[in-house]
């Protein structure tokens, strides 16, 4: 194996838009939301493991939630994420550029939260608390799934989509009204690749 193409490394600059929903499991009701959209900005960096294979750690922040609608009352409900996908991803590489396709783990933690609520002539706002308190509702740390392809250019920019659904439960127990709650969304993101061989 040649060791500096093993070693070659770049990392980028993202941004892109959330396609959020969530589902939540009240007793023996389940409810899934309408999907939100948000944005996301981020860095990542791709580090390679051989001729086609690398490991793509990341940094974002980006937006979960979802709109839920029932009985002619809405509510929006808006997440603010920190986000480290940890992707393993298999390359094709040609003159003009390269697909990639990957999955791995993702570690988020909650930052805050909006929910804005209309029912009839009335509406207002609430703020939705991370943490493990009574007054908090949902838990900070998420666990997630995520599945990324797109394509990079030789010169460097590149377009991808990734979907993460959450693996574990983060409304906290006390809660007798969200007694499950999980995330998931769809993103699309463009970004620039600084360093390493573009091929």
């Amino acid at each position: 194996m040649n060791f500096s193409k093993a070693q070659n490394s770049s990392f980028g600059l993202t941004a892109g838009a959330t396609f959020a929903s969530y589902k939540a499991e009240v007793e023996d009701i389940a409810l899934t939301s309408k999907t939100k959209i948000g944005f996301t900005v981020g860095v990542t960096s791709s580090i390679a493991l051989g001729k086609n294979f690398s490991f793509q750690p990341g940094l974002n922040f980006l937006q979960k939630g979802g709109k839920l609608k029932q009985e002619g009352a809405t509510d929006k409900t808006t997440l603010n994420y920190l986000e480290l996908p940890l992707n393993f991803v298999f390359n094709t590489h040609s003159s003009k550029g390269k697909f990639f396709a990957g999955a791995g783990p993702s570690l988020s933690m909650g930052l805050s939260g909006k929910g804005k609520w209309e029912d009839g002539g009335d509406s207002g706002t609430d703020d939705i608390k991370f943490g493990s308190d009574d007054d908090d509702i949902l838990k900070p740390f998420e666990l997630g799934a995520n599945f990324l392809a797109g394509y990079q250019f030789a010169g460097g920019f590149f377009v991808a989509g990734n979907y993460n659904i959450a693996l574990n439960n983060i409304a906290n127990g006390d809660i007798d009204f969200n007694t499950k709650y999980h995330n998931r969304y769809f993103a699309i993101r463009i970004g620039y690749m600084f360093g390493g061989k573009k091929k």
